[in-house]
């Protein structure tokens, strides 16, 4: 393949996604205080999720959903690395929606950044969308983590 037909499909893949979002967004009422924000949600009941994005048993992952050119997704990585460095028992994961978009419907993301916290079960446990302030996700973590010795 040549690097204009790569050019060519990533931008078609991006399209679709951003496509896919917008239809959700237009369909579905946002959740939370106001769209955009940056304070931790409380989960939606749902599905758990895939096995391949969830924590190894007895941890936490921030699952970060992000597009490839967003400054408030990479802004939002920053965040989310220092907090898992800090956090004994969190790993953080980023997800670019253009490589599995079947989680915009299946997760009901809407917008990103989102972070979701997941536990070792799949289960989302809180839900942040925006770029998250760093005491406000610290405080609501600390209740989901392993008591320390």
């Amino acid at each position: 393949m040549t690097a204009a037909v790569v050019t060519l499909a990533v931008i078609v893949v991006a399209g679709a996604v951003v496509l896919a979002v917008g239809m959700l967004r237009r369909r579905r009422p946002a959740t939370g205080p106001a769209s955009g924000t940056s304070e931790p949600e409380t989960p939606p009941a749902g599905m758990p999720l895939p096995t391949d994005l969830a924590a190894r048993e007895g941890g936490l992952v921030l699952l970060q959903f992000s597009s490839a050119f967003s400054r408030p997704c990479r802004d939002t990585h920053g965040v989310l690395d220092d907090v898992a460095a800090e956090l004994p028992g969190l790993v953080h994961r980023e997800v670019d929606l253009a490589t599995r978009p079947e989680l915009v419907h299946l997760l009901g993301v809407s917008d990103t950044p989102t972070t979701l916290l997941v536990d070792g079960r799949g289960r989302e446990l809180l839900r942040v969308r925006g770029v998250p302030r760093r005491a406000a996700l610290v405080s609501a973590i600390a209740p989901h983590l392993p008591a320390r010795d």
